[in-house]
């Protein structure tokens, strides 16, 4: 009975990949097309028509911030720069793009970017809008001064779509600030303008003092969430306001990760498939705004990591309120995602998730090691969970490929975030892709998931 229960675990395990390999050839397009490495994108849809998709990554090699449009539901995609290049590599530097559409059609791009380019710097962030798709982009706008701080670091940003929020048309911008001290704050920012003018940014924390990756979320009645990671405590927080973002409620701690101080990258762990650079948590709330059977609950999404460097996608869910809903037993925090078949050994990093504000359904993407033996190779990966994040559809490859950041010529890691978007039962992941390394370098890729493609779990 033992062989053959061990025998029957062996076969699951091949099914569930094989499956996996089965279901691993939607239609993948290169969002970039350009020379030089591309990384961490994001992507937004048009809540007025599903066809308008909005998009940005850094351009490394060129200094620059590249903006993405598809106004075909990303069979192919214009593009331009968010800004001028700077005459010399080294004169300037930009990264982490955020991209937002709002209920009139206008699109929102935010940026950091440090002058001149090196360590210490000063590092600010920038917004820049335009009207429409076929509109001519307004010149960056400086959100706010830095003042006494150091840095500003990686923004995200959100717009109230919600018919019913008093809110409706402010666009939020959250950050974290590096001050003098070098302690870290999460701050935020909003316009009432359409991106003319930002308020003078609020302090969202009230505990901590390593702070960052930053995320931001509006709910259906205009309260307005904000998620990030703590590398001094080693947890997770999410705070909420019902004010506009005027002020904050006191925080409420989503999980624990690990993280370990490494010289070359800063905190984090370091996994097979990224041995250069430093993988975190990473987490992204998202709210159901969708006036559904679950509208109002709020999701965080996180890579769990451990000292071993072993990472696997989580989602806590939570209410309103921020109460939490059916968490996992043993810890009290979030539950797995997809969890891998026995006996295969896998990690999961970079988790990006959304929710389809059309029907509810929440989307969860991820790389994901399964299948290479030296958990180097990873499958940008996607599920969905139509019922409030309580089960999970079986994972699905979103890359037809498998990208590799350890081969030569790469250069070292994915960025430190991917993007997704989902509307009317189509999700669209964006990601960074080695295929092109000889001819290109590290490229953006999407695809297009639906509904349909997928296996409940349930």
């Amino acid at each position: 009975m033992k062989a053959r229960g061990i025998l029957s675990l062996a076969i699951v395990a091949a099914l569930v990949v094989a499956l996996g390999a089965a279901a691993a050839t939607p239609q993948n397009v290169n969002v970039s097309r350009l020379p030089g490495p591309q990384t961490q994108p994001a992507i937004t849809v048009d809540p007025r028509n599903d066809r308008v998709l909005l998009a940005g990554s850094n351009s490394i090699e060129e200094g620059a911030m590249r903006i993405y449009m598809s106004g075909d539901g990303g069979g192919t995609w214009e593009t331009t720069l968010a800004h001028e290049r700077p005459a010399k590599l080294l004169d300037s530097c930009s990264s982490d793009p955020g991209v937002a559409i709002d209920t009139q059609g206008r699109q929102y791009y935010s940026y950091v970017r440090a002058v001149p380019c090196r360590s210490g710097a000063p590092q600010r962030v920038y917004a820049l809008v335009r009207a429409g798709p076929d509109e001519a982009w307004s010149k960056p706008v400086l959100v706010a001064p830095l003042g006494g701080a150091r840095i500003d670091d990686k923004p995200a940003i959100a717009v109230d779509n919600s018919p019913v929020s008093r809110f409706r048309g402010r666009v939020y911008l959250t950050w974290a600030r590096i001050e003098r001290s070098v302690s870290i704050s999460i701050i935020q920012s909003h316009s009432d303008d359409r991106g003319k003018t930002w308020s003078k940014p609020v302090k969202v924390n009230t505990t901590g003092s390593e702070l960052s990756y930053a995320s931001v979320a509006v709910a259906r009645n205009g309260a307005v969430y904000v998620a990030w990671d703590d590398v001094g405590e080693f947890s997770l927080h999410i705070a909420r306001s019902t004010d506009g973002g005027a002020t904050f409620r006191p925080q409420r701690r989503v999980a624990s990760f690990a993280s370990i101080w490494i010289p070359h990258c800063g905190a984090g762990v370091v996994i097979p498939a990224l041995p250069r650079t430093c993988v975190n948590a990473n987490p992204v709330v998202t709210v159901d705004a969708s006036g559904g059977r679950h509208s109002g609950r709020v999701y965080v999404s996180y890579a769990r990591t451990e000292f071993r460097g072993r990472q696997a996608a989580h989602a806590a869910v939570f209410t309103s309120s921020l109460k939490r809903i059916d968490p996992e037993p043993d810890t009290g925090e979030g539950r797995p995602i997809a969890p891998a078949p026995p006996r295969r050994r896998s990690e999961q990093f970079w988790v990006q998730s959304a929710v389809d504000q059309t029907s509810g359904a929440l989307w969860v993407c991820f790389y994901d090691t399964l299948g290479d033996p030296n958990r180097k190779r990873a499958h940008y990966s996607c599920t969905v969970s139509r019922d409030g994040g309580r089960t999970w559809a079986m994972p699905r490859r979103a890359a037809a490929v498998a990208s590799d950041a350890t081969q030569p010529g790469a250069t070292g890691g994915y960025g430190y975030y991917e993007g997704l978007a989902a509307a009317n039962g189509v999700a669209r992941p964006i990601w960074t892709d080695t295929r092109d390394l000889a001819t290109l370098a590290e490229e953006i890729y999407t695809t297009r998931l639906t509904l349909a493609d997928f296996r409940s779990s349930g």
